[in-house]
């Protein structure tokens, strides 16, 4: 008699797979279902009309059916006698028997995962990426961060009062199925502690395409005193000629700078990038969900990372999130969930591009770089509607990711 064949520990990082892969397989099954009734645009009023549900529920909806990744799905999963109410709203507007059958189906299949794994509600909560249950975890959790903002400021011997990104996001002029990208980086009240000499504070902006590689040994270095992408209107004035530096390198063109050679001994710097018919601006088979990211590298008091979509792009959901992981890729792949920051994360669409009196930051220099990217990108900066990521004390070493599905390209 033969010995059964070894059958590998199932990790907690194997379930969250499983789990997730069900929780995506409902989205698909809802969003065929939304298709037959709303086959363009909708929002969680409308579904709620459409479904006579409540606004709760349709808000839940509506984040299941268009959110990005599997976390959102799980934290907006209603219950199981609300996906029953759902079930029948969905048979009662005339959607086809086949859609709700596969709707009922995908959430039996997510909740007989839960079963079979013997997942607590605890687990399914650390998969959603939340855990911050209550106000005293939260308050708590602040606390943590402001104390690591403080002990990262000693050990590094450096700081910056906030750091704010900004990403334009419109139809591209020469080609209407991708759109343009317009960028703008502050580094406010950029300082050292103590002498540490010249600081990498900018790289440029980029692309993410697996196909694509950039050759840098053809790189122009013949003018390696020129700032690239500097915005001096945004900046702090008469930097000089030590303060802001530029090296070429085998990676790319880098911008160094030095607080102490400045008379403030505290910079403000600001860079603007552009980047022409990089992606898809609406879904495809290739392409589903579409992503901006930015890196924090040094201790920061607040995080602003704005996403700002041009008035013709149809209205999206974002979500807003962070990853252990400063290094573009390496947060990404079929376990990119588990290094999720399970911290407090304000994002949300808000009514002006201005910044809060609290984030400390020039509201005329902001305004100033804004507008740069507006004038770049070809579009008066009226136009966009703003999506803002907040964190206050954001951990060294992370990865701020805005992240959207795709809309899809309407009939008309």
């Amino acid at each position: 008699m033969t010995d059964p064949p070894h059958q590998p520990e199932f990790t907690f990082a194997r379930k969250h797979q499983e789990i997730s892969r069900a929780a995506m397989d409902l989205q698909i099954a809802l969003k065929t279902a939304l298709d037959e009734i709303l086959p363009h645009e909708f929002s969680a009023r409308s579904i709620g009309r459409r479904l006579a549900i409540d606004k709760t529920l349709g808000w839940k909806v509506l984040r299941m059916a268009t959110s990005p990744d599997s976390a959102t799905i799980l934290t907006a999963l209603p219950g199981d006698r609300a996906m029953r109410g759902l079930l029948d709203a969905l048979a009662a507007a005339d959607i086809s028997p086949d859609a709700v059958a596969g709707i009922e189906d995908a959430a039996s299949r997510l909740r007989s995962t839960f079963s079979k794994h013997g997942t607590s509600p605890q687990e399914i909560t650390a998969i959603a990426a939340g855990g911050l249950d209550s106000q005293t975890r939260r308050r708590h959790h602040a606390k943590m961060l402001k104390m690591h903002f403080d002990s990262a400021v000693a050990i590094h011997g450096e700081m910056m009062s906030a750091q704010v990104d900004a990403w334009l996001v419109a139809p591209s002029a020469s080609d209407e199925s991708l759109v343009d990208l317009s960028s703008v980086s502050m580094r406010e009240g950029f300082r050292t502690i103590r002498p540490l000499g010249p600081r990498v504070v900018h790289r440029g902006a980029s692309i993410d395409r697996d196909a694509e590689t950039s050759d840098w040994s053809k790189v122009d270095r013949a003018d390696v005193t020129t700032i690239p992408a500097f915005l001096p209107a945004a900046g702090t004035p008469d930097l000089g000629d030590t303060a802001v530096q530029v090296r070429h390198s085998a990676n790319g063109c880098f911008v160094l700078a030095d607080p102490d050679d400045h008379p403030s001994k505290s910079l403000t710097l600001a860079f603007g990038d552009h980047l022409p018919a990089v992606g898809a601006i609406h879904r495809t088979d290739e392409h589903r969900t579409a992503e901006l990211t930015t890196q924090v590298t040094l201790p920061t008091r607040n995080l602003y990372f704005d996403v700002l979509f041009h008035e013709s792009i149809p209205p999206v959901e974002p979500v807003a999130a962070m990853y252990f992981s400063a290094m573009q890729g390496v947060e990404y792949g079929a376990y990119a969930e588990l290094r999720r920051f399970t911290g407090e994360i304000d994002g949300r669409f808000v009514r002006t591009t201005r910044l809060p009196v609290s984030a400390k930051v020039d509201p005329e220099k902001h305004a100033a770089a804004l507008t740069h990217a507006a004038r770049t990108i070809g579009r008066p900066l009226a136009e966009f509607r703003c999506f803002r990521m907040h964190v206050a004390y954001p951990p060294s070493f992370t990865r701020a990711v805005v992240r959207w599905m795709l809309p899809e390209k309407s009939g008309g």
